[in-house]
């Protein structure tokens, strides 16, 4: 089964986030897409899981799921409208 999610007038298979790479709004590598989380109810992403992230803003690269209220744009990368400086999981 793909999920198809409408966004703001954009319809896009999630399956093509997965893979991804994210970045911070200053242009930081976070990590890379390795799966979504959705809410099949309201037919949403509820967030991107990041896993290998970058430990200089990850503690120890621990895997994180970012809310997707935090994505600003999806192209060839997904830039986050904001990132803690480092994050400890």
């Amino acid at each position: 089964m793909v999920a198809v999610v409408i966004e703001a007038e954009r319809e896009f298979e999630v399956t093509t986030l997965i893979g991804k790479d994210v970045y911070t709004i200053k242009g930081i590598w976070v990590g890379r897409v390795d799966d979504i989380v959705l809410d099949f109810d309201k037919n949403q992403i509820h967030g991107i899981f990041i896993t290998n992230t970058n430990e200089k803003l990850v503690k120890n690269g621990d895997s994180v799921s970012i809310p997707y209220g935090y994505v600003k744009s999806i192209g060839d990368i997904i830039i986050l409208k904001s990132f803690p400086d480092l994050m400890h999981i």
